[in-house]
Formats: structure tokens, C-alpha cells, sequence
């Protein structure tokens, strides 16, 4: 921690000298400019203007050893997420055989990542999407969209025996969820603005990650779902329980996914937290009656808790907000009413 007397400068201003080792880092001098901006808790963040070439022309070097290609690819998947800009794998004589990985790769796992240079022995990569465009707080709303779309789709492969490409439609979430952690990591390293991604404050960036991990982790449940309905319809096996019980889970999940990311942006459209966990227990009281294979069961069980985090999740941001620059002693003491609309923090273990 640096610690810094305020100086006057003017006639109607304070300032501060920044610490040398931070100016170092950025390579900031005289003239440069900086962004000043004020938190909701009114802490200070200051961080190098994104106008600066030095900042925006963040380049890293990967070298592709083509005797570990998962490993260069999965280095290069990090750095995408660590919002690195432009990014210049060195190849040698494996240039062909990283580009023929590397495009599958690109398309089924991440958002806007493009080759923008070619050149002897190397090939440059850069994210082409703006974050203006597909915000984080639209990514969570896709996200949140999608789920239920996949959720019927297999429900209707189950009725129909149609082929379905389910880990095809589920890799649009896991991009979604990539991009979506890209922009938190660049806001958390002052590369990308706060107000560009449709958060409030900083504090929200760790309920965040773990909403959009939690929506992930409901995709993967679908994907395994899924995959035993493929083997029981070898096998000939009945699946009415199963078709009934996505019929139980759908409009739940539509319900929650849709009204409590919706709250995120209109905290007077939050639904009942009382009515919604009275319904997830009902839901899984009458799943677990219908004497499911323990695939199916499993998979079921853990997406209807993970839509009681998301439920929990999205209370706790809201709740944060609005105790935001709220101190003890402020207005006059009031009875909670009999209101339809809770914030109360209900934990359910299923």
C-alpha cells in the first residue's frame, strides 16, 4: 500500500503523485493521459487511458511446439481469456498443422478470436468482437435464453428419436461463458471500462463469474443427459419418466432464467423468492417420484440446484446494490410489509 499527502494544485484542486513503480509498468510520463473513475463506493480507480498504443497494442508472444498442441492451444485459450491483445503465435515449420488445430478450436470454444496476420514462421490472432456490441450483461442474458431452448430440443429428441448435435448447440454457451470471463479479467486488469460490460461496481465481478459458471455447468448437465439418451435408445429403453420429467424442470428453469437475469438490469421485475423455492422443491419432490436411471436423475437433480444458486446468486447482487452508501441509523425503523417480493437470502438444500 502507497500512502500519499493531497497537494494543492490551483486554487480549487487536490492531487496526488502516482506510486513509480505503477508508472513504470505502464510506461506513463509526463502528458500522458489516465482514467479517473469514481466507484460506487466511492473508492478511486485510476488506470492508463485505452486510447495509449502501449496499452492497446497489448502483444504476447506464444511459441507452438507441435509435439504438445494441446498444451500451446489451451496456453493460447488463456490468454484470450486474460484479454491479451493482438497475440503472436511463433510456428516455424508447423504453421499449417497449428492453423488446421487451432481453427476448430476457435470456432467451437471462443467469441471473436480471428487470424489478422500471417507472416514467415508466424501467424498473429486478435479478438475482433467489440464488448460494446455483446456486452457481459447481454452474454448473461443469451446464456440464460439458451438453456431452455436446449432443455426442449432434447425433450423433443426424446419424443421423436430425432438425431440431435447437442455438443454443437452446447458450445455456443461455452463460448458465450469465455467471452464473458474475458471481459471481467480485462476489467479486473483496467483494459476494458466497467460501464462497457453492464456492471455496477467491481465488487460484482466474483457473483458474476460464478453465475455464468453455474449456467456453464447447467449446459454440461444437458450434454450428459443427452448422452445417456443416446445409449437408451440403442438399448430400446422406456424414456417416458425422463420426457416427464423435462416437462416438470422446463418451465421452472424459463422462469427462473428469464425473470431473475432480467432483475439484474429491472430489480422491480424480481419474482418471489418464496413462490420460486416453494416451486423448485415441488419440481423435485415430484422428479424424484418417478423412478429415474441415476443418470438421468443425477443430472436432473443437479440442474434444479443449480437454478436455486442462480436464484441465490442474483439475490445476493441485487441485495448488494441496494445497500450501496446505506449506513445503520439512516430513516426511521420500518416493519417489513406482507409483500410478494422478498430479498430475504433463502438458502435450500436440495
Amino acid at each position: 500500500m502507497y500512502r500519499r499527502r493531497l497537494q494543492r494544485m490551483g486554487t480549487a484542486s487536490l492531487g496526488v503523485s502516482l506510486p513509480k513503480e505503477w508508472l513504470e509498468h505502464y510506461g506513463l510520463k509526463h502528458g500522458d493521459e489516465v482514467e479517473v473513475e469514481i466507484l460506487p463506493d466511492y473508492t478511486l480507480l485510476i488506470k492508463p487511458s485505452l486510447s495509449r498504443s502501449a496499452i492497446s497494442d497489448n502483444c504476447r508472444v506464444l511459441r507452438y511446439d507441435d509435439n504438445a498442441p494441446n498444451e500451446s492451444i489451451m496456453k493460447l485459450i488463456s490468454l484470450y481469456l486474460n484479454g491479451i491483445d493482438p497475440i503472436r503465435v511463433v510456428c516455424g515449420n508447423y504453421c499449417s498443422s497449428f492453423k488446421e488445430k487451432v481453427y476448430r478450436v476457435i470456432e467451437k470454444n471462443v467469441v471473436g478470436l480471428e487470424v489478422v496476420d500471417e507472416g514467415r514462421g508466424y501467424i498473429t490472432l486478435a479478438c475482433l468482437a467489440d464488448a460494446s456490441s455483446l456486452p457481459l450483461s447481454k452474454v448473461l442474458r443469451k446464456m440464460g435464453t439458451l438453456i431452455p431452448v436446449l432443455l426442449r430440443d432434447l425433450r423433443s429428441a426424446m419424443e421423436t428419436g430425432e438425431f440431435l448435435d447437442m455438443e454443437e448447440r452446447d458450445s455456443l454457451l461455452d463460448r458465450l461463458y469465455l467471452y464473458a470471463l474475458r471481459q471481467l479479467n480485462m476489467v479486473m486488469s483496467g483494459r476494458l471500462l466497467l460501464e462497457k460490460t453492464g456492471l455496477r461496481s467491481m465488487s460484482e465481478a466474483i457473483p458474476i463469474a460464478n453465475l455464468l459458471k453455474t449456467l456453464e455447468r447447467i449446459g454440461d448437465h444437458i450434454v450428459q443427459l443427452h448422452d445417456w439418451f443416446t445409449g437408451a435408445r440403442r438399448e430400446g429403453r422406456a424414456l417416458n419418466n425422463v420426457i416427464t420429467a423435462l416437462d416438470e424442470i422446463i418451465p421452472v428453469a424459463e422462469m427462473i432464467l428469464n425473470g431473475y437475469l432480467v432483475a439484474l438490469k429491472n430489480p422491480d421485475k424480481m419474482l418471489s423468492i418464496e413462490r420460486t423455492v416453494s416451486e423448485l422443491k415441488t419440481v423435485e419432490e415430484r422428479v424424484r417420484a418417478l423412478d429415474l436411471d441415476a443418470v438421468p436423475l443425477v443430472n436432473i437433480t443437479r440442474i434444479i440446484a443449480y437454478l436455486m444458486d442462480i436464484v441465490e446468486m442474483v439475490t445476493d447482487i441485487i441485495v448488494g446494490r441496494e445497500q450501496e452508501g446505506v449506513a445503520c441509523g439512516e430513516g426511521p425503523i420500518e416493519e417489513p410489509a406482507n409483500s410478494q417480493r422478498s430479498h430475504s437470502s433463502l438458502r435450500y438444500s436440495p
